[in-house]
């Protein structure tokens, strides 16, 4: 047997654990075994520990770690229907269709609406809508992407802000374990789901310093703290399943390379798992990808392969083993002595390492604006003694918003609001000064006196008019500005009946700039659509999406945009819809949240091609700049994740303050975008086709068989208790808005901007 350099970590399970067998992997010259603890009990533990030192494999503990994982069913596997609501318990229960638990019972407490709940590889996923009942031990959630689970399966939390979830290092059963390795001198204990050095320091302590340690690095915050566990650890073990739950799979290459590089500057061996020979767990032979995949990751420069379910519980262990062997030995012999890493660095030595582990959700979607997905968010809570003794300012709504939109990645590039040279920039050219495109000033206004307290370098807190501190603001730059020469040059016009005009003379005098630091998100009665840019991307690579199609609305769906959607979807052959209605202030007619949600909910519900479409609410409000804002919605939701854009004839558009075709005008004027305007004209009924007709390229339907009526006609009919007419609104639609008024909810807004 050809001598090996890479080690081999085999784990031990029901096809491995007789005495023959494990002599057999003894005399292959196997380098350590496990079990996985995740999925066995002490007394397993024990016997393995007995069995394989008889025979003489040493042993690694590998731990359960602070992972959330489902609970039991009345069932093997547990079936949900796309938007089906679920009951989400924090003790164990035994779950079936309509509800499940979650452990750490600890974690479901710390949910929050609009928080995502992925369960089980590649299966389900549940959007938090209602922690009101929490104080009785459950939540509600909906499903959002359909699927199934089973028992005891693996669950990642995607909060919309970084700070969400806090969980311990170690399970009780881990404690358990450690005592056990102790009492058996145990060298080995490979740490699962580590998230930053104080874990690997708790564990060496707990541990007496009696076993080496192996980080396993198997999710994001992992990535996060990278460099300060490889200095901390023995070893690392990529774990590449479960780190794919957290990280686009096709970033999972390039972070190998990285962490192993990384690691191996500093003297720390790496090893791998996941993956390696899947396919031999049911065939003698492994795929040609599984070949070139264990060979690139030798080539990587990994000290070591780990073997998971080929021998746990596959059918061909030993087979496998020699596999891997074979493998490994070709490739160190291919290899140059003392450059064994070399192909690696190459690669590795080209890309922003850091950039690259803690930012973006791979390339399959369209880049954010500018690049990079800003996230602003704070990691960790702030008390209120580090708060205590910085200024506060408290902010109206639209401003709340603001803070929120900048610190999840909404406005991407922006990190803060603008200084006075961005501002100019900006109002001069629709670009910030580094030539991004960029249309609409983003600043916080201040009255005079308040500011006059304020100096550049000081950190300020903004709060909501409740008292809680939604952000940390880096005050950069304070400076006034000549309300009247910024409303003209922004909106084209100093009209005091334009609304823009009219909300930018109402503003404080005193603009401040700097970054913002976001401790906590905006109170809101529809927070559970409340999506980030990152957790929508997520959702899109979850579904296999490379092309969406966004929609920008502010009232309830009718059926022109509805035909709309789904023929632009057709037309541009895009993967799925996001529809993204805005939910900031409006003017007075316009349809309230509520009703604009509980429309598009019904929609998902009943009508909307299944799987197709993703809805989240975007909290910002309407700017009433015509063209200058059409782009700008577009940039927002090209920082979503869309490769394409719905711009309607007249879109955002004010009166007749900007002519109807201008939101087109200015895609063109601008180039590629990294989104593209699918363009409407006008859209009317025919009645003689029965259906919506798309006017363009000069071709357009007599106008005796056009139907149409107008907003303000259809609103007057709802009020009165009367059905639309189908052809406009589906009576579905039509019943919920004319329920809700006669409940005495109040549909429109009465006034406005």
């Amino acid at each position: 047997m050809l001598a090996r350099r890479t080690k081999i970590i085999v784990t031990l399970g029901p096809a491995t654990t007789s005495r023959p067998m494990l002599q057999s992997i003894h005399a292959k010259g196997v380098d350590f075994v496990r079990i996985n603890m995740s999925h066995s009990q002490i007394e397993d533990l024990e016997r393995s520990i007995a069995a394989t030192r008889e025979v003489g494999l040493p042993f690694i503990i590998d731990t359960e770690g602070s992972q959330v994982r489902s609970g039991e069913l009345s069932s093997n596997v547990a079936v949900f229907e796309e938007n089906a609501v679920v009951r989400v318990w924090n003790r164990p229960i035994v779950g079936d269709q309509e509800q499940i638990c979650l452990r750490p019972g600890s974690v479901v407490d710390q949910l929050e609406e609009g928080d995502l709940v992925h369960i089980d590889f590649d299966t389900l996923v549940l959007r938090v809508s209602d922690v009101s009942t929490l104080g009785i031990g459950y939540l509600s959630a909906r499903a959002i992407t359909g699927g199934f689970i089973g028992r005891n399966k693996a669950v990642v939390i995607d909060p919309v802000l970084r700070s969400g979830i806090s969980l311990p290092t170690l399970s009780e059963k881990d404690y358990q374990s450690i005592e056990v390795g102790l009492r058996e001198n145990v060298g080995h204990i490979a740490v699962s789901f580590v998230r930053n050095a104080a874990a690997v320091r708790e564990v060496r302590r707990l541990t007496e310093g009696r076993m080496q340690i192996i980080s396993k690095i198997e999710c994001v915050a992992a990535l996060e703290q990278i460099d300060e566990i490889i200095e901390e650890s023995d070893f690392l073990l990529i774990d590449r399943g479960d780190l794919s739950k957290e990280i686009p799979v096709e970033r999972i290459p390039f972070t190998q390379k990285i962490i192993i590089d990384k690691a191996n500057r500093r003297g720390t061996p790496v090893f791998v798992a996941s993956n390696l020979l899947e396919s031999m767990i049911e065939h003698r032979k492994p795929t040609r990808a599984e070949v070139h995949d264990v060979v690139n990751t030798v080539t990587d420069g990994a000290y070591g392969l780990t073997l998971a379910a080929e021998t746990a519980i596959g059918r061909y262990p030993l087979e496998c083993i020699n596999m891997l062997h074979r493998l490994a030995v070709h490739a160190e012999s291919v290899m140059r002595d003392g450059d064994d890493a070399r192909p690696q660095r190459e690669i590795v030595r080209s890309l922003d390492r850091d950039d690259y582990l803690l930012h973006g959700n791979g390339a399959s979607l369209v880049e954010p604006h500018g690049g990079t997905l800003i996230d602003r968010t704070v990691a960790g809570t702030m008390t209120e003694s580090d708060l205590g003794g910085l200024p506060r300012l408290e902010l109206d709504d639209r401003q709340q918003m603001e803070v929120e939109q900048i610190g999840i990645g909404t406005y991407s590039p922006l990190s803060g609001f603008m200084n006075e040279a961005e501002v100019e920039s900006v109002l001069a050219d629709m670009r910030l000064p580094g030539g991004t495109v960029w249309p609409i000033p983003i600043v916080l206004d201040v009255p005079a006196e308040r500011a006059a307290h304020l100096r550049a370098g000081q950190r300020i807190a903004l709060g909501d008019q409740h008292g809680n501190v939604l952000a940390i603001l880096h005050l950069a730059q304070k400076f006034t500005f000549d309300r009247e020469t910024y409303a003209g040059r922004l909106y084209g016009t100093s009209d005091s009946e334009h609304p823009g005009v009219r909300m930018t003379r109402n503003m404080n005098p005193v603009l401040l700039a700097g970054d913002i630091d976001l401790l906590r998100r905006r109170v809101s009665a529809v927070r559970e659509y409340s999506l980030s840019p990152r957790q929508v991307r997520n959702l899109f690579l979850e579904r296999g999406w490379i092309t969406v199609l966004g929609f920008h609305t502010r009232n309830v769906i009718h059926r022109a945009h509805e035909f709309i959607q789904l023929s632009a979807l057709e037309r541009e052959s895009c993967d799925g819809l996001f529809v993204h209605p805005v939910v900031g202030q409006k003017k007075a007619g316009d349809f309230q949240t509520s009703l604009i949600v509980r429309s598009y909910q019904e929609m998902i519900d009943n009508f909307y091609p299944k799987n197709r479409v993703v809805m989240a609410t975007l909290s910002t409000f309407s700017r009433y700049a015509g063209p200058r804002e059409a782009l700008f919605t577009a940039l927002c939701r090209k920082n979503f994740g869309c490769s394409h854009f719905v711009v309607g004839r007249d879109h955002t558009g004010v009166a007749n303050y900007y002519a109807p075709e201008a939101a087109h005008e200015i895609f063109d004027a601008f180039g590629d975008l990294g989104i593209k305007a699918v363009k409407f004209d006008e859209v009317y009924y025919s009645k003689s086709s029965g259906g919506y007709v798309h006017s363009h390229n000069g071709t357009a339907h007599p106008a005796a068989d056009r139907l149409s009526i107008s907003g303000t006609e259809a609103r007057a009919m709802l009020t009165r208790g009367e059905m639309p007419p189908e052809w406009f609104m589906r009576p579905e639609i039509s019943r919920l808005i004319i329920d809700a008024i006669a409940r005495g909810e109040t549909a429109f807004v009465e006034s406005g901007s």
